[in-house]
């Protein structure tokens, strides 16, 4: 007697009605084991070529995840080194802003100095002759 094992799931049958109703309803494909059912004829052959054809899909379904899947890593290296840049430029704009900002306070206390009384004074000083 031949017993049904799903391959997907734990559904087990020793009907062949059953398995083919359980691989309808659900996509999944059962198979027959226990070897009682006829050797080679047509359901041996059907068993190898459904075997066969669950091999090349699950080969193929692997190479297509690996494809994608290596699609996304150079993806996101690609955004982490365009991130990396613009983390760089920010900073280097940080700096810049805290340079001119230094020397606009400079400026602005060289300025106050000359507007003082002592500032004016020492300026126009320096103008005689």
């Amino acid at each position: 007697m031949t017993h049904y094992q799903c391959g997907s799931c734990s559904y087990q049958s020793v009907h062949l009605g059953e398995a083919q109703q359980h691989s309808h309803q659900t996509g999944h494909v059962c198979i027959g084991k226990d070897g009682a059912g006829p050797a080679g004829g047509k359901f041996g052959k059907a068993k190898v070529v459904v075997s066969a054809s669950a091999s090349v899909l699950a080969a193929t379904t692997i190479g297509v995840l690996a494809w994608k899947y290596r699609g996304l890593q150079e993806e996101q290296e690609e955004l982490q080194t365009k991130h990396e840049g613009l983390l760089s430029m920010a900073a280097g704009l940080v700096v810049q802003f805290a340079e001119s900002t230094a020397e606009n306070e400079s400026l602005k206390s060289e300025n106050d100095y000359l507007k003082s009384a002592t500032g004016a004074s020492k300026t126009l000083k320096s103008y005689d002759c």
